[in-house]
């Protein structure tokens, strides 16, 4: 009885199909780009790379050993690039100060090249102002005082005469210690003056003469001082002063008086004559 129910239960129902849709028309596949096959790290028959410090063998591609990390290729590593340098502060000073130096000189050589003419123009006035606007010539004493005179005959005036046969000598002093101080109404600039001993021979000798002095000038303040030659050719001493209207001068030393034949030598200093050389003070 159970086998008919179930034989009437499958009667009651007709077996049936889904019904396909229409045909589907056979689609092309897209064509696939085949890829490189990637290496195998794992096949054993890949050539390997022996670690020189531990011996292991790596992949081809590796820089360094897996198993110690030491390096296996040969070739240079890549090297970072050097750090910028930094100038500190004193080489900056240093540059700055190389820098001014630079420019100052250029401005300097560039004056000096433009006015090169104007120097020059400014040069040649100045000497030839020097020279014709500014002679020098013979200066005069208005006056004269001796520390001591012989006699009238032998007086200090003599020296401003110009006659080299007049004489000047002091009273038996031997010249040491004895000054002359000579007087101009104006202000001079005295470049040099010439001294001259007796001019005769015999008596040159007979008497003392000047051999260290000192000249004193009041626009100076310090004095002159040298040495004359023991002869009696006219002398010239430089004084360079700019502006004087007193000149002293002071014997420091003196060359000794000397027998002339049966003539016996004098206690007196003789001088001739004294001049000046210079300009008017401006």
């Amino acid at each position: 009885m159970g086998d008919d129910r179930i034989d009437s239960f499958d009667d009651l129902f007709e077996p049936f199909e889904l019904e396909d849709g229409p045909p589907a028309e056979p689609s092309t596949p897209t064509p696939r780009v085949p890829r490189s096959p990637e290496p195998d790290r794992t096949d054993d028959t890949a050539p390997t790379v022996a670690c020189p410090s531990c011996g292991t063998g790596n992949p081809p591609y590796n820089r360094h050993c897996e198993a110690c990390g030491a390096r296996l290729g040969k070739g240079p590593l890549p090297v970072a690039p050097p750090p910028m340098v930094r100038a500190t502060p004193g080489g900056r000073a240093l540059g700055v100060l190389a820098a001014v130096v630079l420019v100052v000189a250029l401005v300097t050589l560039i004056i000096n090249f433009r006015g090169d003419d104007t120097t020059t123009t400014t040069t040649l006035a100045t000497q030839s102002t020097s020279t014709v606007d500014v002679p020098v010539v013979e200066l005069s004493p208005t006056g004269v005082q001796a520390s001591s005179e012989l006699n009238a005959t032998y007086g200090a005036t003599n020296l401003l005469d110009g006659d080299p046969n007049t004489e000047w000598q002091d009273q038996g002093l031997r010249g040491v210690g004895a000054t002359l101080t000579f007087e101009f109404s104006q202000s001079v600039a005295i470049t040099e003056i010439e001294i001259r001993n007796l001019v005769d021979n015999a008596r040159f000798r007979q008497n003392y003469r000047i051999r260290g002095y000192k000249i004193k000038v009041d626009d100076l303040p310090f004095e002159i001082s040298g040495q004359l030659e023991d002869n009696n050719q006219a002398q010239r001493v430089p004084v360079s002063s700019l502006q004087t209207s007193v000149l002293t001068l002071e014997v420091t030393s003196v060359w000794a008086a000397e027998a002339s034949g049966q003539n016996p030598p004098f206690n007196e200093l003789a001088l001739a004559d004294v001049r000046f050389f210079g300009n008017l003070a401006g």
